[in-house]
Protein backbone atom coordinates (compact mmCIF):
# COMPACT_ATOMS: atom_id res chain seq x y z
CA UNK A 1 0.00 0.00 0.00
CA UNK A 2 1.45 3.35 -1.04
CA UNK A 3 0.86 6.87 0.21
CA UNK A 4 -1.57 7.87 -2.55
CA UNK A 5 -5.07 9.29 -2.66
CA UNK A 6 -7.27 9.51 -5.70
CA UNK A 7 -10.41 11.47 -4.76
CA UNK A 8 -10.90 14.60 -6.85
CA UNK A 9 -13.46 17.26 -6.45
CA UNK A 10 -13.89 22.00 -5.32
CA UNK A 11 -11.42 24.95 -3.81
CA UNK A 12 -11.37 26.81 -0.57
CA UNK A 13 -9.85 29.88 1.05
CA UNK A 14 -6.27 31.05 1.00
CA UNK A 15 -5.03 31.88 4.45
CA UNK A 16 -1.82 33.62 5.34
CA UNK A 17 0.27 33.64 8.49
CA UNK A 18 2.58 36.39 9.78
CA UNK A 19 6.25 35.57 9.42
CA UNK A 20 7.37 37.18 12.65
CA UNK A 21 6.41 36.96 16.29
CA UNK A 22 7.48 39.68 18.69
CA UNK A 23 7.37 37.47 21.75
CA UNK A 24 9.73 34.93 20.22
CA UNK A 25 12.03 37.51 18.66
CA UNK A 26 12.45 39.06 22.11
CA UNK A 27 13.49 35.74 23.70
CA UNK A 28 17.04 35.74 25.06
CA UNK A 29 19.40 34.16 22.53
CA UNK A 30 20.52 31.49 24.98
CA UNK A 31 16.93 30.20 25.36
CA UNK A 32 16.68 29.40 21.68
CA UNK A 33 17.68 26.15 20.07
CA UNK A 34 19.87 26.10 16.99
CA UNK A 35 17.18 24.13 15.15
CA UNK A 36 13.64 22.91 15.70
CA UNK A 37 12.15 20.38 13.30
CA UNK A 38 8.38 19.98 13.16
CA UNK A 39 6.93 16.76 11.77
CA UNK A 40 3.33 17.48 10.81
CA UNK A 41 1.71 14.06 10.53
CA UNK A 42 -1.86 13.32 9.53
CA UNK A 43 -2.49 9.61 10.06
CA UNK A 44 -6.27 9.69 10.48
CA UNK A 45 -6.53 7.41 7.45
CA UNK A 46 -5.02 4.06 6.42
CA UNK A 47 -1.51 5.16 7.48
CA UNK A 48 -2.07 5.06 11.26
CA UNK A 49 0.09 1.99 11.89
CA UNK A 50 2.89 3.41 9.76
CA UNK A 51 3.06 6.53 11.90
CA UNK A 52 3.48 4.29 14.93
CA UNK A 53 6.38 2.57 13.16
CA UNK A 54 7.97 5.87 12.09
CA UNK A 55 7.78 7.19 15.65
CA UNK A 56 9.66 4.09 16.81
CA UNK A 57 12.32 4.79 14.17
CA UNK A 58 12.64 8.37 15.40
CA UNK A 59 12.97 7.25 19.01
CA UNK A 60 15.58 4.73 17.90
CA UNK A 61 17.52 7.53 16.17
CA UNK A 62 17.27 9.95 19.10
CA UNK A 63 20.53 8.92 20.86
CA UNK A 64 22.39 9.65 17.62
CA UNK A 65 21.10 13.23 17.38
CA UNK A 66 23.69 15.48 18.99
CA UNK A 67 22.16 17.98 21.42
CA UNK A 68 18.61 16.68 21.03
CA UNK A 69 16.26 18.36 23.48
CA UNK A 70 18.57 21.34 23.90
CA UNK A 71 20.55 22.57 20.88
CA UNK A 72 18.13 20.86 18.52
CA UNK A 73 14.51 19.89 19.13
CA UNK A 74 12.02 17.61 17.41
CA UNK A 75 8.28 18.27 17.64
CA UNK A 76 5.56 16.00 16.31
CA UNK A 77 2.08 17.25 15.57
CA UNK A 78 -0.12 14.26 14.90
CA UNK A 79 -3.65 13.05 14.60
CA UNK A 80 -3.01 9.38 15.12
CA UNK A 81 -6.13 7.68 13.78
CA UNK A 82 -9.62 8.21 12.44
CA UNK A 83 -11.07 7.49 15.87
CA UNK A 84 -8.75 9.87 17.75
CA UNK A 85 -10.76 12.53 19.57
CA UNK A 86 -7.86 14.97 19.70
CA UNK A 87 -4.61 15.85 17.96
CA UNK A 88 -1.40 16.35 19.94
CA UNK A 89 1.81 18.35 19.80
CA UNK A 90 4.64 16.40 21.41
CA UNK A 91 8.41 16.67 21.80
CA UNK A 92 10.99 13.90 21.48
CA UNK A 93 12.62 13.86 24.93
CA UNK A 94 14.24 11.40 27.35
CA UNK A 95 12.50 10.37 30.56
CA UNK A 96 14.24 10.05 33.93
CA UNK A 97 15.70 6.69 32.93
CA UNK A 98 17.01 8.07 29.64
CA UNK A 99 14.41 6.36 27.44
CA UNK A 100 13.35 8.54 24.51
CA UNK A 101 9.68 9.08 23.70
CA UNK A 102 7.30 11.68 22.33
CA UNK A 103 5.93 13.62 25.31
CA UNK A 104 2.69 15.50 24.51
CA UNK A 105 2.46 19.06 25.83
CA UNK A 106 -0.57 20.39 23.97
CA UNK A 107 -3.80 18.91 22.65
CA UNK A 108 -6.15 20.16 19.94
CA UNK A 109 -9.80 19.38 19.32
CA UNK A 110 -10.91 17.59 16.16
CA UNK A 111 -13.54 20.21 15.34
CA UNK A 112 -10.87 21.75 13.11
CA UNK A 113 -9.32 19.40 10.60
CA UNK A 114 -5.55 19.03 10.57
CA UNK A 115 -5.78 19.75 6.83
CA UNK A 116 -7.40 23.11 7.53
CA UNK A 117 -4.89 25.97 7.04
CA UNK A 118 -6.13 27.58 10.26
CA UNK A 119 -4.97 24.54 12.22
CA UNK A 120 -1.63 24.50 10.41
CA UNK A 121 -1.07 28.15 11.21
CA UNK A 122 -1.97 27.52 14.84
CA UNK A 123 0.53 24.68 15.11
CA UNK A 124 3.31 26.70 13.46
CA UNK A 125 2.72 29.46 15.99
CA UNK A 126 2.71 26.98 18.87
CA UNK A 127 6.00 25.54 17.59
CA UNK A 128 7.63 28.98 17.65
CA UNK A 129 6.35 29.72 21.12
CA UNK A 130 7.22 26.36 22.67
CA UNK A 131 10.49 25.61 20.86
CA UNK A 132 12.00 28.87 19.53
CA UNK A 133 15.04 28.32 17.34
CA UNK A 134 17.42 30.03 14.98
CA UNK A 135 16.34 27.67 12.17
CA UNK A 136 13.25 25.55 11.56
CA UNK A 137 12.68 22.51 9.38
CA UNK A 138 9.30 21.10 8.36
CA UNK A 139 8.50 17.50 7.45
CA UNK A 140 5.00 16.98 6.07
CA UNK A 141 3.77 13.41 6.57
CA UNK A 142 0.56 11.91 5.20
CA UNK A 143 -1.02 11.18 1.82
CA UNK A 144 -0.40 13.38 -1.20
CA UNK A 145 -1.48 13.96 -4.78
CA UNK A 146 0.97 16.70 -5.78
CA UNK A 147 -0.71 19.76 -7.27
CA UNK A 148 -3.83 17.77 -8.20
CA UNK A 149 -6.65 19.01 -5.98
CA UNK A 150 -9.03 17.04 -3.81
CA UNK A 151 -11.40 19.85 -2.90
CA UNK A 152 -13.12 20.13 0.49
CA UNK A 153 -14.61 22.83 2.67
CA UNK A 154 -13.16 21.91 6.10
CA UNK A 155 -16.59 21.60 7.73
CA UNK A 156 -17.32 19.05 10.46
CA UNK A 157 -19.46 17.01 10.14
CA UNK A 158 -21.25 18.30 7.05
CA UNK A 159 -20.17 16.77 3.77
CA UNK A 160 -17.65 17.99 1.26
CA UNK A 161 -17.26 16.83 -2.00
CA UNK A 162 -7.57 18.79 -1.54
CA UNK A 163 -3.46 17.74 -2.43
CA UNK A 164 -1.98 17.28 1.04
CA UNK A 165 -3.41 15.26 3.85
CA UNK A 166 -6.51 13.12 4.15
CA UNK A 167 -7.95 13.74 7.57
CA UNK A 168 -10.91 11.44 8.23
CA UNK A 169 -13.26 12.20 11.11
CA UNK A 170 -16.95 11.61 11.79
CA UNK A 171 -17.52 10.23 8.31
CA UNK A 172 -15.97 13.23 6.56
CA UNK A 173 -12.68 13.25 4.63
CA UNK A 174 -10.84 16.56 4.39
CA UNK A 175 -7.88 17.74 2.31
CA UNK A 176 -5.68 20.80 1.86
CA UNK A 177 -5.11 22.06 -1.66
CA UNK A 178 -1.88 23.61 -2.88
CA UNK A 179 -3.09 27.22 -2.67
CA UNK A 180 -4.12 26.66 0.94
CA UNK A 181 -0.89 24.89 1.84
CA UNK A 182 1.13 27.74 0.37
CA UNK A 183 -0.99 30.28 2.20
CA UNK A 184 -0.60 28.51 5.55
CA UNK A 185 3.21 28.26 5.47
CA UNK A 186 4.89 31.56 6.36
CA UNK A 187 7.46 32.87 3.90
CA UNK A 188 10.97 31.70 4.84
CA UNK A 189 9.93 30.43 8.26
CA UNK A 190 11.41 27.03 7.47
CA UNK A 191 14.78 26.72 5.80
CA UNK A 192 13.69 23.37 4.38
CA UNK A 193 10.47 21.52 3.70
CA UNK A 194 10.58 17.76 3.19
CA UNK A 195 7.49 16.03 1.79
CA UNK A 196 7.40 12.48 3.15
CA UNK A 197 4.38 11.63 1.02
CA UNK A 198 3.48 10.82 -2.56
CA UNK A 199 3.82 12.97 -5.66
CA UNK A 200 4.75 16.31 -4.09
CA UNK A 201 8.02 16.87 -5.99
CA UNK A 202 6.33 18.32 -9.04
CA UNK A 203 7.46 21.59 -10.58
CA UNK A 204 4.01 23.05 -9.87
CA UNK A 205 4.28 22.32 -6.13
CA UNK A 206 7.91 23.36 -5.80
CA UNK A 207 7.39 26.63 -7.65
CA UNK A 208 4.29 27.47 -5.62
CA UNK A 209 6.40 27.08 -2.46
CA UNK A 210 9.56 28.72 -3.80
CA UNK A 211 9.33 31.63 -1.36
CA UNK A 212 8.54 29.45 1.65
CA UNK A 213 11.92 27.81 2.20
CA UNK A 214 15.52 27.64 1.00
CA UNK A 215 15.41 23.93 0.18
CA UNK A 216 12.62 21.60 -0.82
CA UNK A 217 12.69 17.80 -0.98
CA UNK A 218 10.29 15.04 -1.88
CA UNK A 219 9.27 12.41 -4.39
CA UNK A 220 7.73 12.94 -7.85
CA UNK A 221 6.36 9.41 -7.69
CA UNK A 222 4.58 7.52 -4.98
CA UNK A 223 6.20 6.81 -1.65
CA UNK A 224 5.93 3.46 0.08
CA UNK A 225 3.65 3.52 3.13
CA UNK A 226 6.67 2.99 5.40
CA UNK A 227 7.88 6.40 4.30
CA UNK A 228 11.30 7.70 5.18
CA UNK A 229 13.80 5.52 7.05
CA UNK A 230 13.94 7.89 10.02
CA UNK A 231 16.34 5.76 12.03
CA UNK A 232 18.96 6.86 9.47
CA UNK A 233 17.70 10.21 8.15
CA UNK A 234 16.51 11.92 11.34
CA UNK A 235 20.02 12.73 12.65
CA UNK A 236 20.83 14.26 9.25
CA UNK A 237 17.66 16.36 9.15
CA UNK A 238 17.75 17.56 12.75
CA UNK A 239 21.36 18.70 12.80
CA UNK A 240 21.89 22.43 13.25
CA UNK A 241 23.39 22.26 9.75
CA UNK A 242 21.21 19.60 8.11
CA UNK A 243 22.65 17.17 5.60
CA UNK A 244 19.76 17.20 3.14
CA UNK A 245 21.82 15.65 0.38
CA UNK A 246 22.85 12.84 2.69
CA UNK A 247 19.27 12.25 3.77
CA UNK A 248 18.16 12.07 0.15
CA UNK A 249 20.85 9.52 -0.67
CA UNK A 250 20.08 7.48 2.46
CA UNK A 251 16.39 7.38 1.52
CA UNK A 252 17.18 6.36 -2.06
CA UNK A 253 19.67 3.68 -1.04
CA UNK A 254 17.28 2.22 1.54
CA UNK A 255 14.70 1.32 -1.09
CA UNK A 256 16.90 0.83 -4.15
CA UNK A 257 19.15 -1.62 -2.31
CA UNK A 258 16.02 -3.72 -1.71
CA UNK A 259 15.17 -3.54 -5.42
CA UNK A 260 12.11 -1.42 -4.64
CA UNK A 261 10.87 1.50 -6.74
CA UNK A 262 12.04 4.87 -5.42
CA UNK A 263 12.55 8.48 -6.48
CA UNK A 264 13.76 11.43 -4.43
CA UNK A 265 14.94 14.96 -5.16
CA UNK A 266 16.48 17.68 -2.99
CA UNK A 267 16.63 21.16 -4.52
CA UNK A 268 17.51 24.75 -3.70
CA UNK A 269 14.59 27.09 -4.27
CA UNK A 270 16.59 30.19 -5.23
CA UNK A 271 17.02 28.89 -8.77
CA UNK A 272 13.37 28.52 -9.62
CA UNK A 273 13.05 31.87 -11.38
CA UNK A 274 15.94 31.01 -13.68
CA UNK A 275 14.37 27.62 -14.34
CA UNK A 276 10.98 29.19 -15.01
CA UNK A 277 12.52 31.59 -17.51
CA UNK A 278 14.35 28.76 -19.26
CA UNK A 279 11.15 26.73 -19.51
CA UNK A 280 9.14 29.75 -20.64
CA UNK A 281 11.65 30.45 -23.40
CA UNK A 282 11.32 26.89 -24.66
CA UNK A 283 7.54 26.87 -24.48
CA UNK A 284 7.25 30.19 -26.34
CA UNK A 285 9.80 29.37 -29.06
CA UNK A 286 8.99 25.69 -29.51
CA UNK A 287 5.86 23.77 -30.41
CA UNK A 288 3.56 22.18 -27.90
CA UNK A 289 3.88 18.37 -28.00
CA UNK A 290 1.11 16.52 -29.80
CA UNK A 291 1.30 13.51 -27.49
CA UNK A 292 3.12 12.03 -24.51
CA UNK A 293 4.86 9.23 -26.39
CA UNK A 294 8.28 8.54 -24.90
CA UNK A 295 7.68 10.47 -21.67
CA UNK A 296 8.18 8.83 -18.28
CA UNK A 297 4.92 8.94 -16.32
CA UNK A 298 5.52 9.05 -12.58
CA UNK A 299 1.84 8.87 -11.64
CA UNK A 300 -0.64 6.07 -11.19
CA UNK A 301 -3.42 8.57 -10.58
CA UNK A 302 -5.95 9.42 -13.27
CA UNK A 303 -3.92 12.53 -14.07
CA UNK A 304 -0.48 11.77 -15.48
CA UNK A 305 2.66 13.42 -14.10
CA UNK A 306 5.42 13.31 -16.70
CA UNK A 307 9.11 13.94 -16.30
CA UNK A 308 9.50 17.70 -16.41
CA UNK A 309 12.77 17.70 -18.36
CA UNK A 310 11.54 15.24 -20.97
CA UNK A 311 8.25 17.08 -21.40
CA UNK A 312 9.93 20.48 -21.79
CA UNK A 313 12.47 19.28 -24.37
CA UNK A 314 9.69 17.65 -26.37
CA UNK A 315 8.73 21.19 -27.43
CA UNK A 316 11.92 21.42 -29.48
CA UNK A 317 13.35 19.90 -32.59
CA UNK A 318 16.63 18.86 -31.02
CA UNK A 319 18.28 18.68 -34.43
CA UNK A 320 17.77 22.45 -34.78
CA UNK A 321 21.00 24.29 -33.83
CA UNK A 322 18.97 27.04 -32.13
CA UNK A 323 17.50 24.45 -29.75
CA UNK A 324 20.93 23.63 -28.31
CA UNK A 325 21.27 26.94 -26.47
CA UNK A 326 17.76 26.65 -25.01
CA UNK A 327 18.37 23.11 -23.80
CA UNK A 328 21.78 24.03 -22.38
CA UNK A 329 20.30 26.87 -20.32
CA UNK A 330 17.47 24.64 -19.12
CA UNK A 331 19.81 21.81 -18.10
CA UNK A 332 22.22 24.21 -16.38
CA UNK A 333 19.37 25.76 -14.41
CA UNK A 334 18.20 22.38 -13.07
CA UNK A 335 21.71 21.16 -12.37
CA UNK A 336 22.60 24.26 -10.37
CA UNK A 337 19.50 23.84 -8.19
CA UNK A 338 19.76 20.12 -7.53
CA UNK A 339 21.56 18.84 -4.44
CA UNK A 340 20.50 15.25 -4.95
CA UNK A 341 18.34 13.31 -7.40
CA UNK A 342 17.84 9.57 -7.37
CA UNK A 343 15.58 7.38 -9.50
CA UNK A 344 15.31 3.59 -9.59
CA UNK A 345 14.91 1.68 -12.83
CA UNK A 346 11.85 -0.11 -11.42
CA UNK A 347 8.49 1.66 -11.28
CA UNK A 348 5.68 1.24 -8.76
CA UNK A 349 3.99 -1.39 -10.91
CA UNK A 350 7.09 -3.48 -10.30
CA UNK A 351 8.29 -3.22 -13.90
CA UNK A 352 12.06 -3.35 -14.14
CA UNK A 353 13.49 -0.84 -16.61
CA UNK A 354 10.32 1.27 -16.71
CA UNK A 355 12.23 4.31 -15.44
CA UNK A 356 15.45 5.53 -17.04
CA UNK A 357 17.50 7.33 -14.37
CA UNK A 358 19.38 9.18 -17.13
CA UNK A 359 16.10 10.83 -18.14
CA UNK A 360 15.15 11.72 -14.55
CA UNK A 361 15.06 15.51 -14.16
CA UNK A 362 14.04 15.31 -10.50
CA UNK A 363 10.65 16.93 -11.07
CA UNK A 364 7.33 15.90 -12.55
CA UNK A 365 4.96 18.14 -14.46
CA UNK A 366 1.46 18.23 -15.90
CA UNK A 367 0.67 18.06 -19.62
CA UNK A 368 -2.00 20.80 -19.90
CA UNK A 369 -5.28 19.70 -21.37
CA UNK A 370 -4.98 16.04 -20.43
CA UNK A 371 -7.07 16.05 -17.24
CA UNK A 372 -10.70 16.66 -16.37
CA UNK A 373 -11.92 20.21 -16.97
CA UNK A 374 -12.05 21.29 -13.32
CA UNK A 375 -8.57 19.85 -12.65
CA UNK A 376 -7.17 21.53 -15.77
CA UNK A 377 -8.72 24.85 -14.71
CA UNK A 378 -7.13 24.53 -11.28
CA UNK A 379 -3.71 23.97 -12.88
CA UNK A 380 -3.96 27.32 -14.66
CA UNK A 381 -4.60 29.04 -11.32
CA UNK A 382 -1.14 28.00 -10.07
CA UNK A 383 1.91 30.26 -10.16
CA UNK A 384 3.85 27.90 -12.43
CA UNK A 385 1.14 27.74 -15.09
CA UNK A 386 0.78 31.52 -15.09
CA UNK A 387 4.55 32.04 -15.29
CA UNK A 388 5.55 29.69 -18.10
CA UNK A 389 2.62 29.08 -20.42
CA UNK A 390 2.61 31.40 -23.46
Amino acid sequence: MNRIITLLSAAAILLSFPSCNKKNNDEPKESRAKRTVLIYAIASNNLASYLTDDKKEMMQAAPDVAGLGNDVRVLLYSVASQSATEATLAELLPDASGKWSFMPFKTYDRDTFSTDPTRMSEVFEDMRESAPADKYGLILWSHGTGWIPNFSDHKVPEGMAKSYGMDKYQGVTDYCDLHELSGAIPDRMFDYIWFDLCYMMGVEVAYQLRNKCDYIAGYPTEDWSMGMNYETTLPMLVSSTPDLEGAGKAFYDYYNDQNMAVTVTVMKTDGFERLAQAASDIYSKGNRPQNAIGLQNYSRLKTAMYDFGQYTKKYLDLSDPEAAALVSEFDDAIQEMTLYAGCSTKNFNGTQGAFNPDEYSGLSCYFPGTAATNTDSYYFSLDWAKRVNP
